[in-house]
């Protein structure tokens, strides 16, 4: 199961496998390379250069099987250039402390992170405890237009080594897509009808979320099914669109007030059902405010609007606290937070 998981996490890429210090060089070189072709500056190839050593170095220390990949993107008129960073675990235990750079701990990729997210335009942090890590870090020129980050923070149930729950990301010049599905039940067929699921977003995502919903429902008759909530983030036009098929939370939080949206009664993929009812909410959605999406195995007495600092945190800080505060132990359990 965890080599799916990275494999999805690469989906398209050709990475580097980092086994030893001469395959860092390899990765670097690869990104000038990317640079030079894609007409980047020295400057931001210099910039994910480091970046990528810092990473490297991390999974040679912390973990098992990482991997990085580099690919070139735009942001309408700006040229810049993505890294890409998995691993196989053990995973993080507190990214937070990675991420204000404070001594390493038990479980944690250690001081450069902090750097990571320094060095880079914009981060973003995908965390499967006991299954692995996953970083895309984006490097533009500062006239670039910034666009939201993302982190996820997942683990399974205490009984499981692999988690039913699942949440993917998805990026246009001018939207986010964000996708979070929990498997019913928990453990390995869970997990395959999240995978499932998720595999349809991939081929799916720059359609509705709706239809995304529909399409899911269409190809999950022989799993277990899922419930879902795919969301749909407009940059410039400062709106979501939210559509929810069961009892995924969301939740657009700003500074002391937030707004709760939920899912219709249903399950995406259920045998027997050729239609299945979809709730979609629009809402206006501000460049203060997060997104947050949790599965069941959240407690409902979710709340951070009251938390001024936390709101200023990395997204990948504020899953990680909601996980440590509110996650029940006889469930798996997700939480993914774009601001």
């Amino acid at each position: 199961m965890e080599a799916l998981l990275t494999n999805e996490w690469l989906l398209g890429l050709d990475p580097v496998f980092v086994i030893d210090d001469a395959s860092l060089t390899l990765v670097r070189d690869s990104i000038r390379q990317a640079a030079a072709g894609a007409g980047v500056a020295n400057e931001l190839a210099e910039r994910a250069a480091l970046v990528a050593s810092e990473l490297g170095r991390n999974h040679l220390r912390h973990a098992r099987a990482g991997r990085i990949a580099v690919r070139s993107i735009t942001r309408g008129e700006h040229r810049g250039l993505e890294l890409v960073a998995v691993d196989r675990g053990p995973g993080v235990l507190d990214m937070a402390a990675a991420i204000d750079a404070l001594p390493r701990a038990v479980g944690t990729l250690g001081v450069g992170i902090g750097s990571v997210r320094r060095l880079s335009s914009e981060v973003d942090f995908d965390v499967r405890v006991g299954e692995g890590t996953h970083v895309r870090a984006r490097f533009f020129d500062r006239e670039a237009p910034r666009r939201r980050e993302v982190g996820i923070y997942g683990r399974p149930h205490e009984d499981e080594k692999v988690s039913g729950d699942h949440a993917r990301v998805h990026r246009a010049d001018d939207a986010l897509v964000l996708a979070v599905c929990d498997g019913l039940g928990h453990g390995p067929m869970a997990r395959d009808a999240s995978m499932a699921a998720m595999h349809v977003f991939d081929q799916h995502h720059d359609e509705s979320p709706s239809d995304i919903l529909e399409a899911c429902h269409r190809s999950l008759g022989d799993t277990r099914g899922v419930v879902m909530s795919v969301c749909r983030v407009c940059e410039d036009a400062g709106t979501v669109e939210i559509s929810s098929v069961g009892n995924i939370d969301v939740q657009v939080a700003a500074v002391r007030q937030v707004r709760r949206f939920g899912g219709s009664s249903a399950v995406v993929g259920e045998r027997g059902r050729t239609a299945m009812r979809v709730r979609t909410d629009r809402a206006p959605f501000g460049q203060s405010e997060l997104v947050v999406l949790t599965t069941d195995g959240i407690s409902s007495k979710l709340s951070i609007e009251h938390d001024l600092e936390l709101f200023r945190s990395h997204p990948i800080v504020v899953a990680q606290r909601i996980m440590e505060r509110f996650a029940r132990q006889n469930d798996d359990a997700l939480v993914l937070v774009a601001r």
